[in-house]
């Protein structure tokens, strides 16, 4: 008889395979996850090839009864935390519970994914084309965004495929903002969140065979009480506006995001922390594919997705009043490449980027390879 050993409060025991499988088949216990190993070589006689196992991620979810389930994911980034290095990170990614009163009402409530743009909530390796997630969902749409909140999702009645998502959580911090990277750094992500700015944030979407199109938004202040940008639930206000949509249709694949930012008190909090933060970030993407084997062999249900994608965003759109416009700010990013996909969860990868700005300093191309996975 097999046996499989478990440790809990009581101790050690062993429970046969049969009685385990049943007693989890009963609580409808879910195990998965994803990772990506990544290499990539950066043009010039300095920048050696790197490779990195970028992550690995484990999914566990749970169906309490037939309405309250639980979903987690734990993350672990760059193979290792150490202490004196740099780099590395150890993250719970998401931990909700839903409680489903019906179709069109789910309460959600713990540590989520605001439902801005698409890779934010779907950003499993194969389910994207490219070894990196793109640029703007790095520096525009600060991927992987979560926070903690409470809120709402279900299917809009009336409407066959719309559906809504609507949440109130802990906001963005100003003190985070950067030129560079816009307001990634200014996530709060879980730790010990401050509640001194409540946002809210939510989606629209409309999917049908093949295609999804979704409008995104998220308001609130980031002042946390600080002097020089107020103490008021609102202060130092920011605006996300996004809109996307992809369509897979056969062997044929279209993506694109775009949408803006508004930093509406940029000036106040370049003042308080000298970081030049835009008064509007603004850009997006275009990609489209193309499955080389639905020519080459159009019975397979292997893919190989030849894509090219186009980046095309301005962390300073609008510069702050008081702030040099820095041209090195506003991005182009040319992406081209191969996806070989022997399952729909497992994922080769090799692409090319060619980098520039409107500046045109430093500029470069990138070769990386690949390999993710999901289950």
């Amino acid at each position: 008889m097999n046996l499989i050993v478990r440790v809990g409060a009581a101790g050690l025991c062993l429970l046969p395979v049969a009685q385990l499988s049943a007693q989890d088949e009963a609580g409808k216990l879910t195990i998965g996850g994803y990772g990506e190993v990544h290499y990539s070589n950066s043009t010039g006689p300095d920048t050696p090839g790197l490779v990195n196992v970028k992550r690995f991620v484990i999914y566990a979810g749970y169906a309490f009864n037939e309405r309250i389930t639980l979903h987690s994911e734990l993350e672990l980034e760059d193979t290792k935390i150490e202490g004196g290095e740099s780099g590395g990170e150890v993250a719970l990614e998401q931990a909700y519970l839903d409680y489903r009163f019906s179709n069109a009402f789910t309460l959600r409530t713990g540590l989520l994914l605001p439902p801005i743009g698409i890779i934010n909530e779907t950003h499993e390796p194969p389910s994207f084309n490219g070894v990196e997630r793109p640029d703007f969902d790095n520096d525009v749409i600060p991927t992987t965004w979560r926070d903690i909140g409470v809120g709402a999702v279900g299917q809009i009645p009336g409407v066959n495929g719309l559906s809504y998502r609507v949440f109130l959580v802990n906001g963005l911090k100003a003190e985070g903002f950067t030129a560079e990277q816009g307001i990634r750094e200014g996530r709060q992500e879980g730790k010990e969140a401050s509640f001194a700015n409540p946002s809210f944030t939510g989606r629209v979407e409309y999917a049908q065979a093949g295609l999804k199109v979704g409008g995104s938004f998220w308001y609130g202040g980031t002042a946390n009480q600080v002097p020089g940008l107020g103490t008021g639930a609102f202060d130092a206000p920011v605006l996300v506006l996004m809109g996307d949509a992809r369509w897979d249709n056969g062997p044929f694949m279209l993506r694109a995001v775009g949408g803006t930012i508004e930093v509406y008190d940029a000036d106040k909090i370049n003042a308080v922390y000298g970081q030049g933060v835009g008064r509007r970030i603004a850009g997006g993407y275009v990609e489209g594919g193309y499955n080389l084997l639905g020519l080459l062999a159009p019975k397979s249900s292997q893919r190989l997705n030849a894509f090219v994608r186009y980046d095309h965003y301005d962390t300073q759109a609008k510069a702050a009043a008081g702030t040099p416009d820095d041209a090195t700010l506003a991005r182009r990013i040319t992406t081209f490449g191969l996806t070989y996909k022997p399952l729909w969860n497992v994922a080769f990868k090799a692409d090319y980027q060619l980098r520039d700005n409107q500046a045109g300093a430093g500029e470069n191309e990138v070769l990386a390879l690949g390999v993710g996975y999901q289950f």
